[in-house]
Order: structure tokens, then sequence, then C-alpha cells
């Protein structure tokens, strides 16, 4: 049913061999449950899969192990899913255990920006962290939306019904990024790249700044927890961080 091989060939070079082996041995039960269940690989069949690890009692942070264990499969192996469809699966995932984080450190953060070897992955990683911004909303990035000389960046913030505009004063080291590899950015939208081929280089970007899994989720989506984690840790209230940073519609 599973064309585990193949994955584990596209794999090997984006996470740690560890990693990579617990992701067989779950994606082994997987396809032994479809095998019994005469099922397809599938949001449909995963969300059955669910069902089944919820009855044997297994704890929340191995459920969402599991769960996202299979969902890289999908991405790897180009499985084609309903966005609408996945998001209702991931609510069902139980929220995680308190004392389990989901964000880098400041240093972490600090390593994977300086040693991710492509300057366009890099400045992304940049941009995704200063302003606590979705991968989205960053490769969306135009000229127009760039000012050099008043130093600012305008970023379309995307909401579920609508979108809007955020401004901010350009960070001098983002400033110097940009200008340093000014030729090398696209001549309408900044980054000529697609958020598939930026989320399959981040776990080989982390583990290349020596950033250890520990059970969180290595999506580019984490730098924006782990700014807002670094002002909430320097003491910014948390209605300013929501509001003026992070962009919520509600508090």
């Amino acid at each position: 049913m599973l064309d585990i091989k193949t994955f584990k060939f596209r794999a090997k070079d984006l996470y740690p061999k560890s990693c990579l082996q617990r992701k067989e041995v779950v994606l082994k039960q997987y396809d032994s449950f479809l095998e019994k269940n005469g099922l397809q690989p599938g949001l449909e069949s995963l969300n059955l899969w669910i069902d089944e690890l919820l009855k044997r009692g297994l704890s929340s942070s191995t459920l969402g192990v599991y769960t996202y264990d299979v969902l890289s499969y999908f991405e790897i192996m180009m499985l084609d899913v309903d966005e609408k469809k996945l998001k209702l699966l991931k609510k069902r995932i139980p929220p995680r255990n308190v004392g389990e984080v989901d964000f880098l450190t400041d240093d972490e953060a600090a390593r994977l920006i300086t040693n991710t070897p492509s300057p366009i992955r890099r400045i992304i990683y940049a941009l995704c962290y200063a302003y606590a911004r979705r991968l989205g909303e960053v490769l969306a990035l135009t000229r127009k939306d760039l000012d050099l000389e008043k130093g600012t960046i305008t970023f379309n913030i995307l909401k579920k019904k609508r979108e809007e505009k955020a401004t901010y004063k350009l960070e001098p080291w983002i400033k110097e990024m940009l200008l340093k590899y000014d030729n090398i950015l696209g001549k309408q939208k900044l980054f000529e790249i697609t958020a598939r081929a930026v989320e399959m280089a981040f776990k080989m970007d982390c583990k290349r700044a020596g950033i250890e899994f520990r059970g969180r989720d290595l999506r580019p989506h984490i730098l924006r927890h782990s700014r807002i984690t670094s002002l909430r840790n320097r003491g910014v209230p948390l209605d300013l961080v929501s509001k003026y940073v992070a962009r919520h519609s509600r508090f």
C-alpha cells in the first residue's frame, strides 16, 4: 500500500537517521492498518487510524507524532490533500501536555539563519522570525512591499475571510541581508520559490544548524512561534504581542 522504500530515499537528507527510523516504524503500522481494512492512504483512512489510536489510549504527544509522521509521507510522496479537511484533521489531535514546547530558542533561531547555505532561504527564515510572519505572507512579498529608502517592509496579513496590510520598520540586519543579496531576488516577487520547496529544506537546514528534533514540529511556521515566545520571555505585554506582532484577530 505505502511505498516506504521510496519515501526513505526521498527523505534521507531531510531528517536525522533516528527520526527517519521512527517514521518508518510508524508508517509500517499505518500500512498494516490500511491492508487490514482494505483502505487507501489519505486523510479519510488517517482519520480512521486516529480513531483506533485514541481507543488504544495513546498520549497526546505520541498521537501527534504518529499523525505528523504520516502527513510527512503524504507531503514527500506528493499525495493530493484537501487543505480544509487537513485543518479539520489537525483539530482532532489532542493539545500538547503542559511542559511540551514547540519553538526554537533565540540561539537556535540565530544558528538556523546563520548556517543555512541558501541566501534565499536565509532571508526567508529571517523575515519569518524577525516579524513573526507566516511563510505564505513572506513568500507573497513583492518589490513594491519593500521600501529601502524609507526603511519599511509591508506584509499582506492572511486572515480567514480577508487580507490586511501591516507595515514594519526594517531591522538593520534584515536590510543588510536584502541589500547584500539584492541581485538574486526576483524582479516582481522577491522570492521565486514555492512553499513546498522551503518546507522540504527546512528540516535539513535545522539539522545543519545542530537543532535537535525533540518532538517539535520543525516547519518554517515554528519561527513565528519562536519570535512570539521570545518577546513574551523578554517581558513584552501579551496584548501588544497579539495585536501588533502576531496580528491576531482576537486577543
